[in-house]
């Protein structure tokens, strides 16, 4: 049978502060970041979407993410009204015709 005495304390709701020991909190943004990167990840693949995140570590180191790539996004995102026909994501388009 299962042992009454639990090893871990499971998913549990954490309060939203600032993490005190740099240690910790370095660990918290590695793991969340991968977490982060992955949901993104899915909602590119999953709608087609056109994405390009930026998160600085709190060290300062600069993390990123772009679908398709980042020179693309950022040219698009520097020129909004650049026509869709110019994108590289054929179902969006036909969406919008």
């Amino acid at each position: 049978m299962a042992s009454s005495s639990k090893k871990t304390r499971g998913k549990q709701k954490i309060e939203i502060k600032i993490i005190e020991n740099e240690d910790d909190r370095l660990i918290s943004f590695s793991k969340r970041c991968f977490g982060i990167y992955k949901k993104i990840s899915e909602l590119s693949t999953l709608c087609g979407s056109e994405i390009l995140f930026i998160i600085f570590s709190p060290k300062g180191k600069p993390y990123s993410f772009a679908h398709p790539s980042t020179e693309f996004l950022t040219k698009r995102f520097l020129n909004p009204n650049q026509p869709l026909h110019e994108t590289t994501d054929a179902p969006v388009e036909a969406y919008c015709k």
